[in-house]
């Protein structure tokens, strides 16, 4: 099998085995399959084109190999672990998010049965509650666009990109294929799925789960462990009382009341470094034209996105964080009286504004009072101070808040789907933040031309990340209480829809791993 990199496709064209064979000068005839492995745009310069890498299997490979972009290498696929052993209890997953959806998917498939618990709604009324949310500031705490069937990437942008070399993210894109996602996503150099297609993949992942035997309890939130000398004998819930030994703990970076319980049941937590910031929108046409010079508007170019990140005088790094083209800022918070907002987008990508948090990196001595939580209590904190009556968005000009004034009038209208107040954002962050925000929004103002004075800053962007860490062994388990899997994001071990469903994956190898001893 040979890896071939950098095979040129020009735009307009369909991708074929004509491609690979005018790279390798040879005849198609010697070509016997192929698999795309990455595609790219390529719009530097005057030359717009795809560049394309495939593995394939081809006559006589050695005699390409003088060509150095080709190389003798071998896709690695997926293994499902084997349980050689049964429990006589079943493996409990509390939380429904990427890393709970792919730890049950994995014990499901290998016939170990999981109850999965998730204290949100089904997919279903989540997107209904949601809308309610939206249009009307009617927020639940236990159905938004933290909690519920799909975790917080379901009203996201639905970004599937990783720089994870791992061989479980393969896994990751298959059932997302299977569940009706394109199957393109499995070599674009920036995949997504919009939060349209994700409504419907969670939903079929959730009866594959079924399918194969797991069982899934909505509206049914983990209440506390039960613990005989620090191992798991149960879990009881706001609804019923599960035995188990066994638990995978996936709630999310959200869910700060049950660390609460669990910290106070002697689970081991550590604070964590986050970032908080704001979310700032551009009209689209201004982040393309940027991607793309002079090949801004061809009909083959998408809507284009962008990563910026840089460090301030002080050392504190300041960086754009879930871009969403086309997309919408959302509210996303989960209790009343705080404001949280996040970014949001379609699969087509349609919306005239681009979106993106800029985020603020927070080490825990801006926020350490001595108690493992503090990071918690530091964005609540936050969100109470952006909080306006219907969940009103605090709005500024990016221009007017690099001159400290607020803004009459904002220079483009925003998608946000309440309302906005206009604020000076100064008066919600430290004078070090605000610092750091400066320094990073003049510079990204070098790489964008336009982005100061074209774009507005809406709300505060706090649930970026966790801000704790649930320690654990090297075999996965929690350092203090024996049979609990802390994963995901929310325990400190992932940032994004990928990497948390590849740690859901991990987690439940290792349980099965500590089945099989």
């Amino acid at each position: 099998m040979l890896k071939i990199n950098q095979i040129r496709c020009e735009v307009g064209e369909t991708f074929s085995i004509h491609h690979i064979a005018k790279k390798l000068r040879c005849s198609i005839n010697d070509i016997q399959s192929f698999e795309i492995d990455r595609e790219s745009i390529d719009a530097r310069g005057d030359d717009l084109h795809y560049s394309y890498s495939v593995y394939a299997s081809i006559k006589n490979e050695d005699k390409y190999l003088k060509n150095r972009n080709v190389k003798k290498e071998t896709k690695e696929a997926y293994v499902l672990p084997t349980a050689t052993k049964s429990s006589k209890q079943r493996p409990i997953i509390v939380g429904f998010g990427p890393s709970g959806m792919y730890a049950g998917l994995i014990l499901a498939e290998v016939g170990l049965n999981p109850i999965i618990i998730e204290r949100g709604q089904a997919v279903e009324q989540r997107a209904k509650d949601i809308n309610a949310f939206f249009t009307k500031g009617k927020l639940l705490e236990s159905s938004n666009v933290q909690f519920g069937e799909g975790g917080a990437g379901t009203f996201s942008d639905g970004k599937l990109t990783t720089r994870m070399k791992n061989v479980r993210v393969s896994k990751v894109y298959e059932e997302f294929v299977e569940a009706g996602a394109n199957p393109a996503i499995q070599y674009q150099q920036r995949p997504h799925l919009g939060t349209d297609v994700l409504q419907t993949i969670v939903k079929k992942i959730r009866e594959k789960i079924i399918r194969f035997g797991g069982e899934i309890h909505f509206d049914t939130k983990l209440e506390n462990l039960y613990l005989n000398d620090n191992q798991i004998v149960g879990i009881h819930t706001n609804k019923q009382d599960f035995s188990t030994d066994s638990v995978i703990l996936c709630t999310g970076h959200s869910a700060s009341d049950t660390y609460e319980t669990l910290l106070a049941q002697g689970v081991e937590i550590t604070q964590k470094d986050f970032a908080i910031g704001v979310r700032v929108e551009h009209p689209q046409g201004l982040i393309d034209q940027s991607t793309y010079g002079k090949h801004y508007g061809h009909p083959t170019l998408k809507a284009s996105s962008y990563q910026l990140t840089t460090k301030t005088s002080a050392n504190r790094g300041v960086y754009s964080f879930c871009m969403c083209p086309g997309g919408i800022v959302i509210p996303a918070s989960t209790e009343q009286n705080c404001l949280a907002v996040n970014g949001m987008s379609y699969s087509m990508r349609a919306g005239k504004n681009a979106n993106s948090a800029i985020l603020v990196q927070i080490p825990r001595s801006d926020f350490d009072q001595g108690h493992p939580l503090d990071g918690f209590q530091f964005q609540k904190k936050l969100e109470q101070l952006g909080y306006y009556e219907g969940f009103a968005a605090p709005a500024q000009n990016i221009k007017d808040y690099l001159k400290h004034t607020p803004s009459d009038k904002l220079v483009i209208p925003t998608s946000y789907p309440r309302s906005t107040i206009m604020k000076d954002m100064h008066a919600f962050f430290s004078d070090e933040v605000n610092i750091a925000m400066e320094e990073g929004m003049k510079q990204f103002d070098k790489r964008i031309h336009g982005w100061i004075d074209q774009g507005i800053m809406i709300g505060l962007e706090t649930r970026s990340s966790s801000p704790i860490k649930i320690l654990r062994n090297d075999d996965g388990s929690s350092s203090t209480i024996q049979g609990l899997y802390p994963c995901g994001e929310g325990a400190g071990y992932a940032g994004g829809i990928v990497s948390s469903a590849v740690d859901g994956i991990k987690q439940a190898e290792n349980y099965i791993a500590h089945l099989n001893q």
